[in-house]
């Protein structure tokens, strides 16, 4: 029996964080039901009756916005017998009724009908049967985040630096809200939730084709420079509790500083549309418009251990298995905006993002790639040293080259702290020397 502290070693993690079904059912303890899970968006369920089905680990729950309002989550399963009440993705209802024996409960869980309720006795208390509710819920910027952990850090001090980039995010609308509306790109892989996203290392490889084909498309005018390469200024960052991210603005930094010829400094369409979404923007945030929109485009993060903002999307990762995950992703639509600037943003999703894409097929590609060398283990021990020595900032920050290892290293430290470091693993740990 080995300890987890064994298994995450400076520079380096062993092959068996992302194999082990072991390891994976301890995540679903550990992380999955007492960490700050995202479980939707506000604009999911707008009006007084919405809901929507999502999952916590193996757990699905039912967020739904009350008659009042008031937004809650429940675990979706009947406190009768056990069934689900709740079968569609979203939908509008006064209230869930169970299949199975027909308990009624209303948008805010209460129990509110049970039939033929003369065979129960006096006791029978169904203010004590609604729904059961996730112990904690709370929202910054729209992003509503569920906590199974009925104590524990709130949500503030779990998500730390990375609750600004959250607001950022929304910012690119001028009514500082988006929508999740556009619809959901859903795919599955063999392989372990952990590889995804934050790595920046991996783009001139993994992504040579888009890579090639953006230059076919754009001619002279494209140009690659040191992208993410040791020599470009996109940066890579640890922002505490596993929170990550890549800065891949290097270059827009010093042309967007100025709020003249906005169009172009803050790299929007100059067209009857793009010169409307800069008046806009300019009316709610004055002069920092082309910064506030900057800084919108800047948000590449990892919200641990399940969330990701990446340019225009919303991505939100779940764990089936050690070898199986379910990624979700959604364009993000603009509040307030012509309705051009969204269908850009759309149509920048697709070619990218989308699972018939240029970019996120090849990501899928590699992560099923590597869970199938991850079974050879005959040398078990991954290597994550690039970038090791770098060196704190003042506020505590890493920051290191956009192709360093940082994100990587943040993670595991974060899952290692989770998992209790102290915790017995059934794995056996081999050094070099004993696998040689």
């Amino acid at each position: 029996m080995a300890q987890y502290a064994e298994l995450i070693q400076p520079g380096r993690v062993h092959s068996a964080v992302f194999t082990s079904e072991d390891i994976y059912e301890a995540e679903l303890e550990n992380i999955f039901y007492r960490y700050w899970m995202f479980v939707a968006h506000e604009s999911e369920i707008p009006q007084p009756g919405d809901y929507c089905t999502k999952w916590i680990g193996q757990k699905q729950v039912i967020v739904s916005r009350a008659a009042d309002g008031e937004i809650g989550v429940f675990f979706n399963r009947c406190r009768h017998r056990g069934a689900a009440v709740c079968m569609e993705e979203y939908g509008n209802a006064s209230f869930f009724r169970c299949p199975y024996h027909g308990w009624t409960y209303n948008s805010s869980g209460d129990l509110v009908g049970v039939p033929y309720p003369s065979r129960y006795g006096d006791d029978f208390d169904k203010s004590s049967l609604g729904l059961a509710k996730v112990a904690r819920v709370g929202s910054v910027a729209g992003f509503i985040f569920a906590s199974m952990a009925e104590e524990g850090p709130t949500l503030a001090e779990h998500l730390g630096k990375a609750a600004g980039y959250l607001e950022d995010f929304v910012k690119a609308s001028p009514l500082s809200t988006v929508s999740l509306s556009a619809g959901t790109s859903k795919s599955t892989f063999w392989g372990n939730w952990k590889f995804v996203g934050m790595d920046g290392y991996h783009t001139n490889f993994t992504h040579k084709t888009v890579l090639d084909l953006r230059q076919r498309k754009q001619g002279a005018s494209y140009s690659r420079g040191a992208g993410n390469s040791d020599k470009s200024s996109n940066e890579s960052w640890d922002l505490g509790n596993g929170h990550c991210r890549l800065d891949l603005t290097g270059k827009d930094k010093v042309a967007v500083g100025s709020a003249s010829n906005t169009s172009i400094a803050a790299n929007i369409p100059d067209t009857d549309d793009g010169r409307e979404y800069m008046r806009l923007m300019t009316e709610t945030y004055g002069d920092e418009a082309p910064e506030v929109i900057r800084r919108s485009r800047d948000v590449h993060i990892h919200v641990w251990p399940n969330l990701q903002l990446i340019g225009s999307q919303v991505r939100v990762i779940r764990s089936l298995a050690a070898g199986r995950t379910e990624v979700m992703s959604y364009p993000a639509m603009l509040d307030g905006v012509p309705d051009s600037i969204n269908t850009e943003r759309i149509r920048s999703f697709e070619w990218f993002s989308g699972v018939a894409s240029f970019g996120t097929p090849d990501d899928t590609e590699v992560f099923e790639r590597n869970q199938i060398g991850l079974q050879s283990d005959y040398i078990p021990w991954l290597v994550l040293g690039r970038g090791l020595t770098v060196a704190p900032q003042e506020d505590g920050s890493l920051v290191g080259n956009v192709t360093d290892e940082v994100p990587q290293r943040a993670q595991m430290q974060a899952w290692l702290r989770a998992m209790g470091p102290e915790s017995a693993v059934d794995v056996a740990v081999r050094t070099e020397g004993e696998a040689k």
